[in-house]
Formats: C-alpha cells, sequence, structure tokens
C-alpha cells in the first residue's frame, strides 16, 4: 500500500503518483499518523501490538468521532480461511449491542487487501492495571464489575459467541455520562461461533489454534476441546469467577512454575475459599461459595448460564451490605475511638429498628459447598428473631449448606500444609496409574509440543524481521544503495537483490550486510550495471548492449521508479536477446503501467 504524503490518502501498490496532485507517492512499512483509509478513516497514532496485528487510534471523517482501528497484520492477512472466519465472527459480533461490551462498528479491507475491524474506543484502565496500582478491590465493588461483565457475555451467548478469552486485561474500567464506574468487555472478534448458532461453515476451524490465556482458561480449554459442543458460554464463566477470585484477593487460584504445572492445577488442583485465604479483607463465605461454584472442574457443576452467575452474585451483595459496613468500621477505627462508637451505634441502631431474618451459624474453617440461586429464594433461612439489642454490634450470619453432589472436595484447614505445586498435588494421592490418565498425560505433553513449536516459528520470524530491518536501514544511509532489496532466510543468511553502478558499491553493499548482528552469511546477488538512459530524449531510449539479467534488473528499477519508456526499452532489448525467458510478459506489463498512467493523467486534465 502506498500514500500521497500531500493529501495522506492510501492507494494500492502498483500506484507511483497520486491521481489527485500529482505527488510520488511512498511505501511506508506501517501505517502513519495522518493517512486516510479508505476515504473515510483517518489515523492518529498507534495504541498498541497484538498477535494478530495493530490497533491505532483514528477518527472517522464524515462523523468526526474517534475510534479504535484493529488491522489484521500481513503474516496471516493472507491466510484465506482466518480471512473467512475473521469477516464472520466480526458480521456475528457487530450484532453485540450492550452497553459493557466494546461496540463494533465497521468492517472493511485497506487498499493493499488488509481486513481491519471499526470498534467504540474506551478510555480507561483494565482490571489488571487497577490491581497493581490500588490493590484488592472492595466486595461490593468486585461484585459489581463481575456483573456487568457477566451481563455482557450473557447477551454474546445467546448471539451464539464465546469469548473463551476473559481476563483482566479483556474487561476495561470507564465512567459513562453520569460519571459512574462501568465495566467494557473487550476483544470478542476471537471468539469462536458455536454451531447452534448456524453460521459454522466447513473450513472455518484452525486446526490446532488455542484460544485463551493459561491463567485464566477452563480445564476443557486445556484439554484442547474446540467443537461448539464441548466449548461453551460455562467456559466464559469459570474464567470470570478466577478473575473475580483475583478481584477480591489480589491473588491467582491456581499457580505455577511451569505451564505444564499450571495444566494440572487447572485440571486437578484445590482452591482454597477466598475468605480463608484473605480473613483480613472482609470477604463474606457466601461470595466464597459463589466464586468457587463458577470455577468447578465440572462445568455441568457450575453455574449453566450468565444469569445465573449474575443472580448468586446479586443474592451476596444485598444479604451483604451491612456484613461490609461493620467490616469497615472494625477496620478504620479502634474499639475505643469515639468515631468508632458512634459509627457501631449507628449500625446497631439501624438493626435494632429491623427483626433479624437470619439466624447465625459459626463459619467453619473449611470450604464451603457452592450456592445454587432459585426464584423467591435467600442464602439463608429466615424465621423471625427479635430485634438485636441496641448495644450490640451488628452481625451478618452465614449458614452453612450440604455439599452438592460433584462439586469440589473440601480444602484443607488454615493451619494445614498446602500443596505448593501441581506436581506434589499428584504425588501426593494415593491412585492407580490407569490408561485414562497416560492418555491424558500424552495429550498436555503434545499440547506443551505444539505451544513451544508455535513460539519458537513466532520467535525466528521476529529475528528474520529484525535482522531485515536493520540492514536495511544501513543501506538506505548510503544513497547509492537504496534500491537495493534484502530478503532473510530461515538460516539468518542475508540475501542482496538489484543493481548499482560499480563494483565497490556492490562490495560496500555486502559488507555492511555482514556488519549486522545475527547475520549468519551474505548472498550478494547485486549485478554492477552501466545502463545510460537519456532523462529527456525523445523517442525509443538507447540501451547499450549488456546481459540478458542485467536488462532485467535495469528494466525492474525504472519500473519501480515509474520510468516506463526507460524500462519498455530494457524490456525489448532483453526480449530480442532471449525471447523465451519472460522478458515479453514483463514488457507487456512496462506498457500496461503506462497506459493506466497516462490514462490517468488525462481524466485529471
Amino acid at each position: 500500500m502506498k500514500y500521497c504524503p500531500a493529501c495522506q490518502k492510501t492507494y494500492p501498490s502498483d500506484y507511483n503518483v497520486c491521481p489527485a496532485d500529482q505527488t510520488s507517492l511512498q511505501n511506508p512499512r506501517e501505517l502513519q499518523p495522518g493517512m486516510i483509509i479508505r476515504n473515510k478513516y483517518q489515523i492518529l497514532d498507534q495504541i498498541g501490538v497484538g498477535g494478530m496485528g495493530v490497533v491505532y487510534r483514528g477518527k472517522h471523517l464524515t462523523f468526526n468521532e474517534v475510534c479504535a482501528i484493529k488491522i489484521v497484520n500481513d503474516v496471516i492477512a493472507g491466510d484465506a480461511n482466518f480471512l473467512q472466519r475473521f469477516q464472520t465472527e466480526a458480521v456475528v459480533t457487530r450484532k453485540l449491542r450492550h452497553p459493557n461490551a466494546v461496540r463494533v462498528d465497521d468492517f472493511d479491507y485497506t487498499e493493499d487487501g488488509r481486513p481491519f475491524i471499526v470498534m467504540e474506543l474506551v478510555e480507561g484502565k483494565n482490571i489488571g492495571e487497577t490491581l497493581q496500582s490500588d490493590g484488592p478491590f472492595r466486595v461490593p465493588r468486585a461484585l459489581r464489575i463481575a456483573t456487568q461483565a457477566a451481563r455482557a457475555l450473557g447477551v454474546a451467548h445467546k448471539l451464539g459467541v464465546v469469548h473463551r478469552d476473559i481476563k483482566p486485561a479483556n474487561i476495561l474500567l470507564t465512567t459513562d455520562e453520569q460519571g459512574q464506574e462501568i465495566a467494557k468487555v473487550l476483544d470478542f472478534g476471537i471468539a469462536k461461533l458455536r454451531e447452534v448458532a448456524g453460521s459454522d461453515q466447513p473450513g472455518m476451524t484452525m486446526t490446532g489454534m488455542v484460544v485463551g490465556t493459561p491463567l485464566y482458561m477452563s480445564p476443557e480449554q486445556f484439554m484442547g476441546k474446540k467443537a461448539a459442543g464441548e466449548i461453551d458460554g460455562r467456559t466464559d464463566i469459570y474464567s470470570l469467577g478466577v478473575v473475580l477470585y483475583q478481584m477480591v484477593t489480589a491473588q491467582l487460584p491456581f499457580d505455577g512454575d511451569t505451564p505444564y504445572a499450571l495444566m494440572l492445577q487447572h485440571i486437578q488442583g484445590t482452591v482454597r475459599p477466598p475468605h480463608e485465604l484473605a480473613p483480613d479483607l472482609h470477604i463474606p463465605e457466601a461470595l466464597s461459595r459463589v466464586i468457587l461454584k463458577a470455577i468447578d472442574k465440572a462445568r455441568e457443576q457450575r453455574f449453566q448460564t450468565a444469569e445465573e452467575f449474575i443472580a448468586a452474585m446479586d443474592e451476596v451483595a444485598n444479604v451483604g451490605g451491612e456484613f461490609w459496613a461493620d467490616a469497615v468500621v472494625e477496620e478504620s477505627q479502634t474499639p475505643d475511638s469515639p468515631v468508632a462508637k458512634t459509627q457501631t451505634t449507628n449500625v446497631a441502631a439501624r438493626a435494632s429498628t429491623q427483626p433479624s431474618q437470619t439466624q447465625p451459624s459459626e463459619i467453619r474453617n473449611s470450604q464451603a459447598s457452592p450456592v445454587q440461586p432459585k426464584a423467591g429464594s435467600s442464602l439463608a433461612a429466615k424465621p423471625t428473631k427479635p430485634a438485636i439489642p441496641a448495644t450490640q454490634p451488628l452481625t451478618i450470619p452465614v449458614v452453612s449448606q450440604a455439599p452438592l453432589a460433584g462439586s469440589m472436595s473440601a480444602a484443607p484447614p488454615a493451619d494445614s500444609v498446602l500443596v505448593k505445586s501441581a506436581a506434589q498435588h499428584v504425588f501426593l494421592q494415593p491412585k492407580k496409574f490407569r490408561l485414562t490418565q497416560l492418555l491424558m498425560l500424552v495429550v498436555l505433553l503434545l499440547a506443551a509440543v505444539l505451544v513451544a513449536g508455535v513460539g519458537y516459528l513466532k520467535y525466528q520470524s521476529f529475528q528474520r524481521l529484525k535482522i531485515e530491518t536493520a540492514v536495511t536501514e544501513k543501506l538506505n544511509a548510503v544513497p547509492a544503495l537504496r534500491a537495493l532489496r534484502v530478503s532473510v532466510s530461515d538460516k539468518h543468511e542475508v540475501i542482496l537483490d538489484g543493481s548499482v553502478s560499480s563494483a565497490d558499491d556492490r562490495k560496500a553493499a555486502e559488507d555492511l550486510a555482514g556488519s549486522v548482528p545475527d547475520v549468519a552469511a551474505v548472498i550478494n546477488r547485486v549485478l554492477v550495471t552501466s545502463v545510460v538512459v537519456p532523462g529527456a530524449a525523445s523517442g525509443p531510449a538507447k540501451v547499450p548492449a549488456e546481459s540478458y539479467e542485467s536488462l532485467i534488473s535495469d528494466g525492474t528499477k525504472f519500473m519501480d521508479d515509474g520510468k516506463y519508456d526507460e524500462a519498455i526499452a530494457c524490456f525489448s532489448k532483453a526480449a530480442e536477446t532471449d525471447p523465451n525467458k519472460g522478458a515479453k510478459e514483463l514488457l507487456e506489463k512496462a506498457q500496461q503501467a503506462q497506459k493506466t498512467e497516462e490514462q490517468l493523467l488525462k481524466n485529471r486534465r
């Protein structure tokens, strides 16, 4: 793709001059601030770079609205299967209109054929950045954020879209028009359509692609399940449960020194309830039960829909209001301070005006069973009880429930020795090594090898690009060598192509390329030529007798510079020298390019 530095418009790569103002077009490696794509979006600056491509801040020229533009990189833009899946998911994601989901506004292709998505631009910190700067969230705030994210997921699941990569970095915290904090779920673009949406087509599954972040992936994702019946909305509920756990404790439920250990923790590890892990944060045991149900390893035991998850969090928020008020008093004031006595009296006075509706029970130091939300029910039984005296601080009781079938086994007591790694957990359990476990181990090992292989290929690609960029910068510093073309092989061999006017320039290009770090060897295919073409002479250009390769190289250079008369002269001479090597095709291409440019200039006049 080329662009005009005068009017900032972009054109296909075969254009050499701007049809609007006759300015010579430039060929940048990346989009530059000020460039205009599709004649309606102006690039303002670059926001970030990801695995799929680059995200820019842009502006719609007609509506004068700022937006985010995600452009797919060149490496995957040439994959026809990926482009088909990318476009289909963009169409479905655009139907997701919810205040807690980032809105998709447009889908198009750049002038050089790369697809891009135009999205709502949201300013603010994500959950991960907020945790790092502020520490654990207060329980009411964490519940509010998780509820908003679950609402967006619920709408997406009804459209047949599973996010598959819920994590703190993909939940952005911003403010609405009233100045209230609001959560926005990002990056639905990598979602995989479920078959029930009726949009899956043959050939649209990218074999071997693992979507998700290991710290927040569900057990079924680690097991390599990808089909619509194997990955559904319960995967997102699991990941959101892990995020909620981290919000209220500032710690992850699972950790491991290696990816393999992390996989085993998610598949077989035991979770310590949040209220036991951080008792000083005053996390209600009822919230611990909700979180543990959301991250149950058996998806049949989790909340089956986002709506069920939301209902359970709402019950915790409604029951725990006074609990958190007392926690603030106990945490911020000493018992003998005047302020503490005043606040405690006020809380107790409010409690004395209403009959208590729950019976207290002792909070036991064990992993509580998950809660099952039901219409018209609450987390605790509600027998009538006399009012609490005004002198007694209000205590919110929690009633334990019987464990559900298939739920997670009880965690060890707080004073017991916790299992610190997945490897220890495996060897501490007296089990028989069965065939199914062996197959599971083989699958996990193959997955680890696959992930390592993909990482190695990406590393090699990055190294080649780094060497190519460094060599190009060195050659561009010498005016006589700027026209040379650079490529890098898998063995880090630099290949130089093109032509120069002297043997000294050819040697200088080879020396400059060899001076770049990590270059294994230099393959110098640069030709030394002395073709002289008059710049303003009328009639056919005169070309001295040269070798076929020299004529082809010079003709190609003239084509790149837009000097079509000189290019036609070189290709004509080459066709006379050897008509069987493709010079005629290059000659026809140069003649066609010349006609196209003449027609553009004629239309301009």
